[in-house]
């Protein structure tokens, strides 16, 4: 039974890190550079603005603050896979099943 759950755990954990890897391939392959506004500028002060504009805008700076504690959930997903992994092979194993060599 601890082959089954050893093999199990490794398993989860490769499967969980998948969303982690793409993240970072993601971050890594992006450009930083930022893009400068050359064209002519006039603040809006006392321009209506709807509704659904308002909460949109709230939604994305809200989810910009957040940042730090997504990517801790994101590198936490490998250790629930291998959590899973290894309660699916202990019940697995409760089962009867077993890992042997042909």
């Amino acid at each position: 039974m601890r082959a089954l759950v050893i093999v199990l755990m490794v398993l989860g954990f490769v499967v969980g890190g998948i969303p982690l890897l793409g993240v970072l391939i993601d971050v890594m392959t992006s450009s930083d550079k930022e893009i400068v506004y050359q064209g002519g500028y006039a603040p809006l002060t006392n321009v209506q603005m709807s509704r659904d504009y308002e909460s949109s805008l709230n939604l994305y700076f809200d989810s910009q603050s957040n940042a730090s504690r997504n990517w801790f959930i994101l590198a936490s997903f490998p250790f629930l896979g291998a959590g899973l992994g290894a309660l699916t092979a202990a019940l697995m194993g409760r089962r009867g099943w077993r890992l042997t060599r042909a």
